[in-house]
């Protein structure tokens, strides 16, 4: 209504009917349309242009390309990089069981937002239920690995005992099984469907009178191109969780890093500002949660400290004599408490985790000796130590001076929870009896650096139920679509797997959409004689010399080439050729396993803890390539 109300005001002061500036009502003509096109240096043309190759990306490409349009993927990432976000999650889809109590489930999730319509509830319910159907029938899901799991992270809201399922199209968590269908089906499609990697879109081609989007800049190797698109530009290029600015401007928050996609920085909001579009949802965040930041990498550690109740029997580290410290050397959450997507319960009303930036994960020796903080770290933490990762003090207020926190409150607040766990009751954040640990009363003490950690943003252009980019005065921009979590439908908090269900189903609706032929444009080519510009990567091929041979397997997202060295039954050596396994996750499995594999002259080894899946697919490659010499 309040949207309504703006528009209706407009009108009053502008012109009659709500209309965008220097728009026109009914759209233009195509000659006209055709005047503009012919004024600009082309230099590729598709039916559809698709921007950001992750789930939404990919499964906008398949539904452009299925509705008979011809696909112009463009991903910033380099080749074995794509994958946005997709690549990273549970690869958990969120499906509700029944539309009644998922349209009760999602207007919880709501709550008292107002920028969430009931008719993109009802969108949402409708299009979440007919993913595993899509999966299955154009995508290829084999319907007998799909296996559900519950996910209902707000159990208490109205519906959410009947509403909330959720299907992984092959068992496992964070094995990109997901992506690696959409990826596949992308590839399948390359008839219809061009891939060009390194090629960010950096402005939208938008006529000034018409408002019509005609095609995109896209930028390689430092040279900028044209490409034209006849039909629509979909923008799948996610969220803003790696451009600081973006962050303090839209998210308040100053010190925060990526969990996943380290390419997603915003290109589209700054695209779809310049094209006039409004922007929602700005400060919807998976996030923050606590995590520790990768000196190696620059990006957060995976898997997160604080994780649920039923995985401390996987990990624990928080279960242990540890907490969190803030900048004032005071305690600041629920160490054990499992952040809803990064929000904590405040007063009833479930918000962003607040984490101070100067923030510390503090635990004394017996946490140490017990396990890692993380699946990747070395037993007893000795690397992460000697690599000064983790600081180490005989007294606390040692460690608070090194930490630069007030030793008087620090030592006051370590005195304050250890009362609390002798009393087993946690008078300040309520965390758990059984996890409630005393810190022990002299050194070591040992600390690690923790900041605001964020899956995934959810603000960008607002869009309809068409998945058509709107003005500031709500009018859709001509031929400009949008999908996923780049102005995700989501506005308030968020249910696990909600994501990555809508990159399915927004990814169908803008496809579709963006490849229908559209009127107010000519449909002729603008090129004239000029080839086509071509930026597809050129095929790698892998050499095997005399008793060598080659094997291919599927990682966490992207294919993993071996070469092993096989003489008389004995597999002398194994090399990695090719991977894009995710660096701090996969370090050790690409390190040991070929090693492994070698000495016991099997793939019956040991997977690395942490690196289940990277470890699988060398051996699944090594396994072929032993096929292909027997």
């Amino acid at each position: 209504m309040k949207r309504l109300f703006l528009c209706l005001l407009a009108g009053i002061f502008v012109w009659t009917g709500c209309q965008s500036p220097g728009g026109t009502q009914g759209g233009s003509s195509a000659s006209a349309s055709q005047g503009y096109l012919k004024g600009i240096s082309w230099d590729a043309e598709y039916d559809v242009v698709v921007v950001g190759f992750g789930g939404a990306g990919a499964s906008t490409a398949v539904s452009a390309a299925d509705s008979g349009a011809k696909v112009l993927l463009l991903e910033k990432a380099p080749e074995g990089e794509e994958g946005g976000n997709t690549r990273y999650a549970l690869q958990l889809v969120l499906i509700p069981k029944d539309r009644e109590a998922g349209i009760l489930y999602f207007k919880g999730l709501r709550g008292l937002y107002e920028d969430q319509s009931d008719e993109v509830i009802n969108l949402i319910v409708t299009e979440t239920m007919a993913n595993q159907d899509w999966l299955i029938k154009t995508m290829g899901a084999n319907p007998d690995t799909i296996n559900h799991r519950l996910m209902r992270e707000y159990p208490e809201l109205p519906g959410a005992e009947e509403a909330v399922d959720g299907i992984f199209v092959e068992p496992g968590f964070w094995n990109a099984s997901l992506w690696n269908l959409l990826r596949k089906n992308v590839y399948d499609r390359s008839d219809k469907i061009d891939v060009w990697y390194e090629s960010p879109a950096v402005r939208l081609i938008q006529d000034p009178a018409t408002k019509i989007i005609h095609g995109v800049v896209a930028q390689n190797k430092g040279k900028f191109y044209n490409i034209r698109a006849k039909n629509g530009v979909v923008l799948a290029c996610g969220g803003f969780e790696n451009n600081d600015a973006m962050l303090e401007n839209y998210a308040q928050l100053s010190n925060a890093y990526s969990k996943g996609a380290k390419y997603n920085t915003g290109d589209g909001v700054k695209m779809a500002i310049d094209a006039g579009a409004d922007l929602w949802h700005m400060s919807t965040l998976a996030g923050p949660d606590v995590n520790f930041i990768n000196p190696e990498t620059g990006r957060a550690q995976f898997y997160g400290l604080q994780l649920p109740a039923e995985s401390y029997r996987m990990t624990g580290f928080m279960s242990q004599s540890a907490i969190f410290i803030g900048g004032d050397g005071t305690r600041f959450t629920n160490e054990t408490a499992f952040p809803r997507h990064g929000h904590s319960n405040y007063g009833g009303t479930w918000f962003s985790l607040l984490v101070p930036n100067n923030a510390w994960c503090v635990f004394d020796e017996t946490a140490r000796r017990a396990k890692p903080a993380y699946f990747q770290w070395s037993q007893g933490m000795e690397e992460e130590i000697a690599k000064g990762w983790i600081i180490k003090a005989n007294t606390l207020e040692e460690l608070a001076a090194k930490m630069k926190v007030p030793a008087e409150n620090f030592t006051r607040e370590v005195s304050e929870y250890n009362q609390f766990c002798r009393n087993k009751y946690d008078a300040r954040f309520r965390r758990a009896a059984p996890f409630l640990q005393a810190l022990a009363p002299s050194g070591p003490y040992y600390a690690f650096p923790v900041r605001a950690t964020l899956t995934n943003t959810q603000g960008g252009a607002r869009r309809n139920v068409e998945c058509e980019v709107q003005d500031v005065w709500g009018q859709s921009i001509p031929h400009l679509y949008s999908a996923g979590e780049f102005g995700s439908f989501y506005c308030d908090i968020y249910n696990g797997g909600g994501n990555l269900s809508e990159c399915l189903f927004s990814g169908r609706i803008a496809g579709r959409n963006a490849a229908e032929v559209k009127r107010d444009t000519a449909q002729s080519s603008v090129l004239g004689s000029r080839t086509p510009l071509d930026l597809r990567s050129a095929a790698r091929n892998f050499t095997a010399g005399p008793n060598q041979y080659l094997g291919r397997a599927m990682g966490i997202g992207a294919e993993l080439v071996v070469r092993v060295t096989y003489i008389s039954g004995k597999i002398e050596k194994v090399e990695i050729l090719s991977h894009s396994e995710t660096p701090s996750i996969s370090d050790r499995a690409i390190a040991e396993i070929p090693a492994a594999i070698s000495a016991a002259n099997s793939t019956d080894v040991d997977a690395i803890a942490g690196a289940t899946t990277t470890s699988n697919a060398i051996k699944k490659a090594v396994a072929e390539a032993i096929a292909g010499a027997r």
